[in-house]
């Protein structure tokens, strides 16, 4: 028994000594990013740099809210608490200018990055030329988080079948109707004023393909399918607010990706919508795989971001 101790303690010391230690899980909420930084450099052109990044609006929600929530602390401050953040950006003295993407992370899963600078003038052309990427990195991060611990996915048989689209959708959502060219997902507790909702439809590709065709093609389609409480109300775009459109490749298909905020014609309900609008040659049509979300009050960005990750992770079969 006691050399079967020592040998399990050996066992055990020698893992310890070739990785050193295990880190602990990572801290912090989603979308959270930690800056160590000087405050004379936050409060200047270098901070200016990275809040041009980190800090822009969110397109397609009624209200201000910004890419990340942004902590920034100084040196003295970068305590153990801080160290296993999620997301970690330190900027420091150095013996050269570079940035780099350190994989001796504190925490598991960390994302960590490093500048470090010999000038003033150094640092600003380093964080001028990749706060964007960083940003980017992060986001990609945080969906990388999402889907390797978001809950299972199931298939419906009315998208595989009736658009050939292979698409996972989150066991909490339930089918509201299925028509032949119209279905609506929704996850919608009873004990939560929330509505967090996926239309999949499609219509011929007849007209040209643009922002004014399927923002057009949109209005059609909700009015015919879509109804509030109310009577006469239904689901359309509201025009006060212009969509935020930008164009995307995703599997070799052109895709037209729509931020903007829906409400319910004569009714009251409304709140934020993305959508992709798929230009799907091979079968003469455009394809709409849509996330929209009802949740009064509250804040909407990370839930949003949740709808774009679901809804982009999508593939069109082959119709033979």
């Amino acid at each position: 028994m006691r050399q079967l101790y020592f040998s399990l303690l050996f066992l055990i010391s020698s893992c310890i000594g070739e990785s050193n230690f295990i880190l602990p899980p990572y801290t912090g909420a989603i979308n959270e990013v930690v800056i160590v930084i000087d405050e004379s450099l936050w409060d200047g052109a270098c901070g200016d740099s990275l809040r041009q990044s980190f800090s822009t609006e969110v397109p397609g929600i009624s209200w201000a809210e910004t890419l990340f929530d942004v902590i920034q602390i100084n040196k003295k401050s970068f305590s153990r608490i801080f160290k296993t953040h999620r997301n970690l950006l330190i900027v420091q003295k150095g013996q050269q200018s570079k940035v780099y993407f350190d994989n001796r992370t504190y925490a598991q899963n960390q994302w960590l990055c490093i500048v470090e600078y010999q000038t003033i003038a150094d640092l600003q052309n380093l964080l001028g030329q990749y706060a964007p990427i960083m940003a980017f990195q992060i986001a990609q991060k945080e969906q990388e988080r999402y889907t390797t611990m978001s809950p299972p996915r199931k298939h419906f048989e009315s998208l595989s079948k009736g658009f050939n689209l292979n698409l996972g959708i989150p066991r909490d959502y339930k089918l509201v109707l299925d028509t032949t060219s119209f279905c609506w997902l929704e996850f919608n507790p009873l004990d939560k004023e929330i509505i967090k909702g996926i239309f999949v439809y499609e219509y011929p590709l007849i007209n040209s393909f643009n922002s004014q065709t399927i923002l057009s093609a949109r209005d059609s389609v909700l009015q015919k399918y879509v109804f509030g409480s109310s009577e006469g109300s239904y689901m359309t775009t509201e025009s006060l607010y212009l969509p935020h459109i930008s164009v995307h490749t995703h599997n070799m298909f052109e895709v037209l990706k729509v931020r903007g905020l829906w409400k319910m014609q004569n009714g009251f309900m409304g709140g934020p919508f993305i959508s992709n609008f798929i230009n799907d040659k091979l079968n003469d049509r455009v394809l709409v795989i849509e996330g929209f979300l009802f949740n009064p009050g509250k804040e909407k960005r990370n839930s949003l971001q949740e709808l774009e990750w679901l809804i982009s992770d999508f593939k069109i079969q082959s119709s033979n």
